[in-house]
């Protein structure tokens, strides 16, 4: 069942009330007169398949009737580079007026604070519309490979992982997890979906592969695989272990570092999950469209024929406002800059 959070619903719901009628009442007039006949697009950076795809369908079919003017809502895939394409493309060459939404890898602020190449985009100036999930990254492994525990991790045995292409948090969470415990894994690239790696785990092509927990539990055939016992959680990211029984006798894995340059830089790959599928406009969009369409987006989530939709396809959700994504992002920038230098050799290649 779908979850709505709510402590995101009451902030947006008070800083709606903090306007004064008269100023909503003009505002709405604008931005109504601005989208009616309108149509917004949803650029992913993913292939179909995988969440940002499904949730983006599943919002863009409610979020419309939210918003003044009524426009109409499409999803547009633009998958490549992990997302990088469709965050560059978005920033310096879509429209700039509040009828392109981008959502795409909740990791580019901390590449950004790297400086990770590549990045034609400002995450600080980037309009947060608000983001889907909080949830923390699990890893997991085909059951019939040499890797089912933290110890088999530490012991040091063989573990193939499927990605997506640096910049993703499928590739970047393994990769942070190889350097910080000093692990042999074989990172596998390429890959332009997460429905795509779980096709080739399920053949054998690689081990397993990283990936939302909350995702795993509800889109895709995550769920499937663990139902056959085909995989199976290893670990989570995090400093505590999520109370769900598949996740009994899992290690969260920030607790077990061994050293304090470990711990920082699990602590720093795990923040961006808390703003997992987010979505975003241009900086220059004005501000009563983005007002609109952040209100909008609480909305959608907490809309009875949302959660109907949502409960029906098995999808759930932990959603956080654009002011709380905003402050996650800066805190995100503001990162120490040792532990970003030290990410930046690991991630940036």
């Amino acid at each position: 069942m779908a979850r709505r959070g709510h402590g995101f619903l009451m902030a947006a719901l008070i800083g709606c009330i903090g306007l004064g009628a008269a100023a909503v009442r003009a505002d709405d007039q604008r931005v109504g007169d601005f989208y009616r006949g309108k149509q917004i697009r949803i650029v992913i950076g993913s292939s179909p398949g995988g969440t940002y795809d499904i949730y983006s369908r599943l919002i863009s079919k409610h979020m419309g009737r939210f918003i003044a003017g009524n426009p109409a809502m499409l999803v547009q895939s633009r998958a490549g580079a992990g997302g990088l394409i469709a965050a560059n493309t978005i920033y310096n060459s879509e429209p700039r007026d509040g009828t392109v939404i981008g959502s795409f890898g909740e990791t580019f602020p901390l590449r950004q604070a790297m400086g990770a190449p590549g990045i034609q985009f400002d995450s600080a100036k980037y309009q947060w519309i608000g983001s889907a999930i909080n949830t923390a990254i699990a890893c997991v492994a085909r059951t019939d490979s040499a890797l089912a525990s933290f110890q088999d991790m530490v012991d040091g045995k063989p573990f193939t992982v499927g990605t997506m292409a640096p910049g993703s948090t499928i590739y970047d969470t393994p990769a942070i997890i190889n350097a910080a415990f000093n692990l042999p894994w074989k990172l596998v690239r390429g890959f332009e979906g997460v429905a795509n790696i779980v096709n080739a785990t399920e053949a054998k092509e690689v081990d397993g592969y990283c990936a939302s927990w909350l995702a795993m539990l509800t889109t895709g055939r995550h769920l499937q695989l663990m139902d056959a016992g085909l995989i199976k959680p290893v670990v989570i990211m995090g400093d505590k272990t999520p109370d769900h029984p598949r996740l009994k006798q899992v290690a969260a894995l920030e607790g077990l570092a061994k050293t304090d340059e470990a711990r920082q830089l699990l602590r720093a790959m795990h923040a961006p999950s808390q703003i997992t599928n987010p979505y975003m406009v241009h900086p220059a969009v004005p501000r009563e469209r983005v007002a609109a369409l952040r209100r909008a987006f609480t909305m959608t989530f907490a809309d009875g024929e949302f959660l109907a939709d949502a409960k029906k396809s098995r999808q759930e959700f932990t959603p956080s406002s654009g002011e709380q994504v905003t402050q996650i992002v800066q805190a995100i920038m503001n990162t120490p800059p040792a532990v970003l230098a030290k990410m930046k050799k690991i991630l940036v290649q």
